[in-house]
């Protein structure tokens, strides 16, 4: 978590903010003891060019488009946890000594600054504890970085539409926050359970590997939505924003040939995408044997063996089993409404409850904000999480 140098008492609700290219997502949750209520959820899209290389470009007309979406949810709580993109950020595992606050941002900013794709001075670093060693020694701790004007854009539009940024996380951690509560209700044993996680996203794919509940690494790669509506738009002669629909909607079917069965106007109409379904099989597998290569067979016994997938292409009907049979792996959707109770309107629950993959990391981040299991806990951090204070 990058948390905002402001004292603020939690609440009983939370704000998660999931800021993406092509949409946004707000989701309301709200803490009742144990249990964990949705109270709003919903999704925009956002407007071509607001949004460029991760920092919006006019936060005054972000604050608009999504003072009015929390509006209509009937409540608006005082702080909101915001995503942070993957892309954006660099991350790097190194040794450093045993400190805490303040002393432990700056020795990791000297570590990294000769690794970062852009000056120290205008980024925000800091660093998970170090893991404490068997010897003693000091251990290794994940260094983040992220520019300061994606962090700060994105606080700044959130303020002006009225609502108190209280945090940052990246899409990653907000993902984890939700499996790790996923596999900790399936049993004790899965508590450390290691595993891959993918992340389809519109333009973009992430694969996470997690061992023992660290983020080992993270790989993008150029496949999302995007790839399959365009081939969508062209075969059919329609818009790209048309194909998005078409492929979202719950009709559509992917056969395990790479078929992609659509219904237009009620009649099916049948497409072949296995060229762009292969792309995103060949790097999946080009990481397993990336991580084969870096560590010992003994180091990911398991990891290559249970995957997670999540994102809105997710939800498509056959697009799990066609991983599944393509990378001989078992393959499981994340599903972030598991063990919650939601209370949304009926046309609202069917629209998120039919494509929940989709809103896997904006329910980390409204978790994240309600104090979840690994929420902020002042200067030692939980683990995986990370702090910053915001320049004045």
């Amino acid at each position: 978590m990058f948390g905002f140098s402001r004292s603020k008492k939690r609440d009983a609700t939370s704000l998660g903010i999931d800021i993406g290219t092509h949409a946004v997502k707000v989701m309301l949750a709200e803490s009742a003891g144990s249990r964990i209520e949705v109270r709003g959820a919903t999704s925009f899209a956002m407007p071509y060019g607001l949004v460029t290389e991760g920092a919006i470009t006019n936060p005054r007309r972000f604050a608009k488009l999504l003072a009015a979406e929390v509006d209509a949810f009937g409540h608006r709580p005082s702080g909101a946890v915001m995503s942070i993109p993957s892309t954006m950020a660099v991350l790097r595992w190194v040794s450093l000594p045993h400190l805490v606050g303040e002393e432990l941002r700056q020795a990791a900013r000297f570590k990294v600054k000769r690794h970062l794709p852009f000056p120290v001075d205008e980024a925000y670093v800091d660093a998970s504890p170090p893991e404490p060693t068997a010897d003693g020694s000091s251990g290794s701790s994940l260094v983040i970085a992220v520019r300061r004007e994606v962090i700060d854009t994105r606080a700044e539009a959130l303020e002006l539409a009225g609502i108190t940024p209280i945090g940052a996380e990246l899409e990653a951690q907000a993902i984890l926050r939700v499996v790790e509560r996923q596999l900790n209700e399936k049993s004790v044993l899965w508590r450390d359970a290691s595993l891959t996680i993918i992340d389809v996203g519109g333009s973009n794919t992430h694969m996470y590997v997690v061992q023992n509940q660290r983020l080992q690494f993270i790989r993008g790669v150029k496949f999302g939505s995007d790839q399959i509506a365009q081939s969508v738009s062209q075969a059919l002669d329609i818009s790209h924003e048309a194909a998005h629909t078409l492929i979202s909607s719950t009709g559509t079917e992917l056969r395990p040939d790479g078929v992609l069965v659509l219904k237009v106007d009620g009649s099916p109409c049948i497409l072949n995408v296995a060229h762009e379904m292969d792309k995103l099989v060949r790097e999946f597998l080009r990481l397993l044997r990336y991580f084969r290569s870096l560590h010992p067979e003994r180091s990911y016994a398991g990891i290559l063996d249970n995957v997670v997938v999540c994102g809105g292409l997710v939800g498509m009907s056959g697009f799990t089993d066609y991983l599944q049979q393509s990378l001989g792996i078992r393959v499981e959707r994340a599903r972030p409404f598991t063990g919650m109770v939601a209370q949304l309107r009926r046309e609202t629950f069917q629209s998120v409850t039919n494509h929940q993959e989709a809103y896997t990391v904006v329910m980390g981040l409204a978790l994240a904000g309600l104090g979840g299991s690994l929420a902020v806990s002042g200067e030692h951090n939980a683990r995986s999480e990370y702090n910053w204070a915001r320049a004045a």
